[in-house]
């Protein structure tokens, strides 16, 4: 069991050192820093937050306090060792603040620990079992890849009722997906794209769990 944790708590280690640790930006992050930037507003809830809400709140300037949770445990715990160490590290990720201002304009200089300090809390949580906050609490929930993680369709639904609760009355899901099958057999309940054509089926499903359906965009990257 020792050795088991110990691999996961490595593949989020070296998930994060191979995608973000540097800080640059690619064509895929700079769209969804845009996408961020247009629709995060007000109380966030990050759901599958995976080791990177720390950086994602970076593109959501108008965000007012963001809740992140996701289901392993070792994702928890590394954004919590992430958020004490900050002052080390914040600089790397000026290249997401120079997205955001391409788009608003110039930010202050204090703008990456300033939007860091409106993370509230990390919490480990099972979006399909549901959500330790109040109902009607937030103005904005994410999926950033995370709903395409989930096993089956009935499992997307269950998530779906229960992020739809915790929104406002015009509240909205924010959800991004690659489809295809992506598995890894060290961390599967992180890594493992589930449910390929994600969006389609999350269309499906908005009707009957609270949802209106605003807006679906595919983009070739």
């Amino acid at each position: 069991m020792t050795d088991n944790i110990s691999s996961r708590e490595q593949y989020v280690q070296e998930y994060y050192d191979r995608n973000h640790a540097d800080g640059n930006t690619d064509p895929e992050i700079e769209l969804v820093i845009k996408f961020l930037v247009a629709n995060a507003k007000g109380k966030i809830l990050d759901c599958g937050c995976g080791p990177v809400p720390q950086i994602w709140c970076v593109a959501m300037p108008e965000a007012t306090e963001i809740q992140a949770i996701d289901l392993p445990v070792e994702s928890i715990n590394f954004v919590k060792k992430q958020l004490v160490t900050r002052v080390q590290w914040w600089k790397n990720f000026l290249p997401y603040q120079r997205v955001v201002e391409k788009i608003i304009g110039i930010l202050p200089a204090d703008y990456i620990p300033q939007q860091i300090n409106k993370i509230k809390s990390v919490q480990q949580a099972d979006v399909t079992k549901g959500l330790p906050f109040n109902d009607n609490y937030f103005d904005t929930a994410l999926s950033l890849y995370s709903l395409g993680t989930l096993p089956n369709e009935e499992e997307l639904h269950k998530a779906l009722l229960n992020i739809c609760s915790k929104l406002k009355l015009h509240g909205r899901l924010l959800h991004v997906n690659t489809d295809g099958a992506n598995a890894n057999n060290v961390l599967p309940e992180y890594t493992y794209r589930g449910l390929s054509q994600t969006a389609e089926l999350i269309k499906k499903y908005l009707p009957e769990t609270g949802f209106k359906l605003i807006s679906l965009d595919s983009i070739d990257i």
